[in-house]
């Protein structure tokens, strides 16, 4: 499902195409603000966003043998929730 998909979706709970995307325009901008300042965003049934900070490391370019180094950067990681699976 992608984000058009999801847009339709919201629709037909909504009044109109134009109001559910920008419920969920609004939606994403809140979590990624969320995430921005380093908060968890838990979606109940689904699972939690949030920030995670990656160590530098050295890694070998494959063409030149060159060691290169990475640096530290935050990632977004995603734990999905424990929900049994209905029939």
């Amino acid at each position: 499902m992608d984000k058009k998909e999801i847009i339709e979706q919201l629709s037909k709970r909504t009044c109109c195409k134009k109001e559910a995307a920008d419920a969920f325009e609004e939606f994403l901008l809140a979590v990624k603000k969320s995430l921005f300042r380093g908060e968890k965003v838990h979606l109940k049934g689904i699972g939690t966003l949030y920030v995670k900070m990656r160590k530098e490391r050295r890694v070998r370019n494959p063409k030149t043998r060159e060691i290169i180094k990475i640096m530290p950067k935050r990632v977004i990681r995603f734990k999905a929730s424990e929900v049994p699976l209905e029939d």
